[in-house]
């Protein structure tokens, strides 16, 4: 169980061959009408077909009920701040499509659910995300080796309150493209050519192996000025307050398997009130119509308008292009900095160019309502050999 890939550290196990090696791609519908389909971490044998999820928190904030997976998000007196729940596939995926029916927890101000494809041990992730003070919207976003780019998000209105019903969310992941989809309809697709970075000689595309995730956190009273702003704060709470996300089904193509298409109703990207402040102190990170910086354009041309049948629409101009890593001015606006900016809005899935969007969230491991601590470490059960207790999931702290 210790010894899963991507949640073991070689480091800090007896030697470099305790961890397991990565599983593997598995196609699969779950549809979560089993209590074996999601088990605690400490009773997950390391059989990955015997469960196809494996709660990562202790205390374990998971169920099944009534045929759906439910992440419970409850008060901790003691810290002031909601203890959630995140459960991650048993299975590893490197390109193919995932489909997670969700109802969102987004039911109060800084309160996050999110899905995503991440790999802790790189930093690359792929994800939708959903805060409370926007029930209406979705944000898209992706990351490269854990890489700060405030231009890399992009939110829509899906016509609906999320928590209220249920609506497909599609990743559509490919070596050359990613595209993240609402109920059929395409949002947005990324041309891994559109991320090439001038400055680092690199394609900023999230392209390592990782695991399918889902979770709820606390992004309200996180104690991270632009991550609570990006959320929304405070989170409200009693000593009774449980918030819930539900989710009703996952469906995973592997690579290889058929990819969906694009070829779906356009969608106009959101407009958000929200504002994201970075540590940093900057705001408009998501400006568009900027001029393009040497280190965020990428080498190609970029694509003319409209979509193509095959799910490799003609994708994003450079603003998804990646930026520089790590500077204090990640969060600038590209109008204002020429090291983190990118260049002009997606052009493929759109009617339009995206609205200029401040409401970002802060960072990977804040964006995937994850991070390392050794506040609680979970102790490998016996029998569990040379597996040495690593670093533990948490909830934003």
């Amino acid at each position: 169980m210790f010894c899963m890939w991507d949640l073991c550290d070689a480091t800090k196990s007896y030697n470099s061959t305790s961890c397991w090696k990565p599983e593997g791609c598995l196609g699969q519908t779950v549809n979560f009408d089993s209590s074996s389909d999601v088990v605690p971490v400490k009773q997950f044998s390391g059989n990955p077909n015997t469960n196809a999820f494996v709660s990562v928190f202790e205390p374990d904030n998971t169920k099944i009920e009534d045929g759906k997976l439910v992440l419970d998000m409850t008060y901790d007196s003691a810290q002031k701040k909601g203890f959630g729940a995140t459960v991650h596939a048993s299975h590893t995926i490197q390109y193919g499509t995932v489909t997670a029916r969700i109802k969102t927890a987004a039911i109060a101000k800084g309160v996050v659910s999110a899905f995503i494809i991440r790999s802790d041990q790189v930093g690359d992730e792929i994800d939708f995300e959903w805060v409370g003070k926007e029930p209406n919207t979705v944000e898209t976003n992706f990351f490269y080796h854990d890489i700060l780019n405030y231009s890399n998000s992009k939110y829509f209105d899906i016509g609906g309150d999320s928590s209220a019903d249920y609506h497909d969310y599609t990743i559509v992941w490919d070596p050359d493209f990613i595209s993240w989809a609402v109920d059929g309809k395409t949002l947005r697709t990324l041309k891994r050519e559109d991320t090439y970075n001038k400055s680092a000689k690199e394609y900023r595309f999230p392209a390592a192996e990782g695991r399918v995730g889902l979770s709820i956190w606390d992004g309200g009273n996180s104690g991270a000025e632009g991550t609570e702003e990006w959320a929304g704060t405070p989170t409200p709470w009693t000593d009774s307050t449980v918030y819930q996300m539900f989710v009703d089904s996952i469906a995973i193509k592997c690579s290889g398997s058929d990819l969906a298409n694009s070829e779906s109703d356009t969608v106009e990207p959101a407009s958000s009130d929200s504002q994201q402040t970075s540590d940093a102190g900057s705001s408009d990170a998501g400006s568009s119509d900027a001029e393009a910086s040497d280190e965020g354009s990428s080498d190609a041309t970029p694509s003319d308008d409209g979509s193509s049948d095959d799910g490799s629409s003609d994708a994003a101009s450079s603003d998804d292009n990646a930026s520089d890593a790590g500077s204090s001015d990640a969060g600038a606006s590209s109008a204002e900095s020429s090291d983190n900016g990118a260049s002009d809005g997606e052009s493929s899935d759109y009617s339009a160019e995206p609205t200029s969007d401040d409401s970002q969230e802060p960072s990977g491991t804040e964006g995937s309502g994850e991070q390392s601590s050794t506040d609680s470490p979970v102790e490998p059960s016996p029998g569990t050999g040379k597996c040495k207790v690593v670093t533990v999931v948490r909830p934003i702290q």
